[in-house]
């Protein structure tokens, strides 16, 4: 049996979004936590001047790939080498501001303000989950941890650096 060749045009999609990392989200930002990432959090903001009316973006930035939802559907970006080489610079800092904020001095970091472009590609549709979808879930969840097999991801900071987590 010869498998099925569907002759046609697919359409990719791209969208380009100019993001700028404000002194404000170096400052703020907290070194090894994914959703308070500098690069995260200025994504998110640009995100929002561009679609207020999306509450959130589900915005999630790794050394390897941005990804966050637009318009109703998924969008993903490979990271940008700017972004990636403050991004580790950044998460190696997290010693030196623990130890700033203890001893109560201010932290002056060594990264810089920076802009980079996002080159995203259009994913799938956002598909809004039904409540029977939700319960299914649930207690597939709840069968999982109580027969002990339920495994939570934890992200090091390597995987997370590195990429893809």
């Amino acid at each position: 049996m010869s498998p099925k060749i569907h002759k046609g045009v697919r359409k990719i999609e791209i969208v380009k979004i100019g993001v700028h990392v404000s002194r404000a989200d170096i400052q703020d930002g907290e070194c090894l936590l994914a959703n308070k990432c500098m690069v995260r959090v200025a994504t998110e903001r640009t995100l929002r001047q561009l679609d207020p009316t999306e509450p959130n973006h589900h915005t999630r930035v790794d050394a390897g790939h941005i990804r966050f939802n637009l318009g109703g559907y998924h969008y993903s970006a490979d990271t940008p080498k700017i972004a990636k080489h403050n991004l580790i610079a950044f998460d190696h800092e997290a010693k030196a501001r623990a130890k700033a904020k203890r001893l109560g001095q201010p932290f002056v970091s060594k990264v810089n303000p920076f802009d980079f472009t996002l080159v995203a590609f259009r994913g799938s549709k956002v598909r809004i989950i039904t409540p029977a979808r939700q319960q299914q879930i649930n207690t597939a969840r709840r069968r999982r941890i109580a027969e002990g097999t339920n495994k939570h991801k934890s992200y090091t900071l390597r995987r997370r650096v590195v990429g893809f987590a």
